[in-house]
């Protein structure tokens, strides 16, 4: 007999609903109201829709549960690998490789978007957690579970890394901004990126959701500043490491830390 309690199944099963709901309606007033392509249609329905609200009906039903590390980490890596792909496959269809922003810049360049955005998610990350001390807010009990403690999960958890930050990229930055923009413009489409982008990361709690959001509100300015996906992407996967691996639980706010 499962141990969830009756309301946290209830606001899943409401939030499952509200998905399928969000889906037929984003997906007719895209394709029938903007004019946008079905294929894209769908595409941006399921991202900005169907994705955020599923990841908001994960967290009731993970309450209080023990979470297995690697399998996780591989079903993630599995969904991210998978979103990836098809935003590349959409994005790419028309203008190529640049149509999802993979365009190649000067190894100068690449260098120092990379390490003035990486430096940057770092900031925020250490901001937040101040923030959060200060406030008398711990992490959330999912984030927590989610870090890796052994070195084969650090392994796998490298490795979602990259899933993250080339998957991730791909599809909030690299496809989602570009096909948005005829609709809402490029800063709209950079703000409602980045709040979804948010939205996703719902597991973190509400204080994470913010730094997601803000941190991916960075990486969107690296993108269109830049011109290139690529400075995103590295910067994405080396915050993932630095701050899921090597300073993971020293970035966690402990309960003798607030007041």
């Amino acid at each position: 007999m499962s141990d969830t309690p009756p309301g946290a199944v209830k606001l899943a099963s409401s939030l499952t609903w509200a998905a399928a709901v969000a889906f037929c309606v984003v997906t007719a007033g895209l394709f029938l109201g903007a004019g946008l392509p079905l294929v894209d249609a769908v595409l941006l329905s399921v991202l900005l829709a169907v994705v955020p609200l599923l990841a908001m009906a994960q967290v009731p039903l993970a309450h209080g549960l023990e979470i297995p590390r690697i399998p996780a980490y591989w079903s993630s890596i599995v969904t991210l690998g998978v979103v990836g792909a098809a935003s590349w496959f959409v994005g790419s269809r028309d203008a190529g490789m640049a149509g999802v922003g993979l365009v190649s810049l000067p190894l100068s360049s690449l260098l120092a978007w990379t390490c003035a955005l990486t430096v940057a998610g770092l900031a925020i990350i250490v901001a937040f957690r101040a923030a959060a001390r200060s406030m008398g807010a711990l992490d959330s009990d999912l984030l927590v579970q989610l870090l890796p403690t052994t070195d084969r999960e650090r392994g796998v958890f490298a490795l979602l890394s990259v899933a993250a930050g080339t998957g991730e990229e791909l599809a909030y930055r690299g496809y989602v901004i570009p096909a948005l923009t005829p609709v809402v413009g490029v800063v709209g489409a950079a703000v409602l990126s980045t709040a979804v982008f948010g939205v996703v990361h719902a597991y973190q709690g509400v204080l994470g959701i913010f730094r997601t959001a803000l941190m991916g509100g960075v990486l969107a300015w690296g993108f269109l500043a830049s011109g290139s996906l690529w400075p995103a992407i590295l910067a994405h996967i080396l915050i993932d490491l630095i701050a899921g691996i090597a300073v993971g639980e020293r970035l966690l706010v402990k309960p003798s830390e607030v007041s």
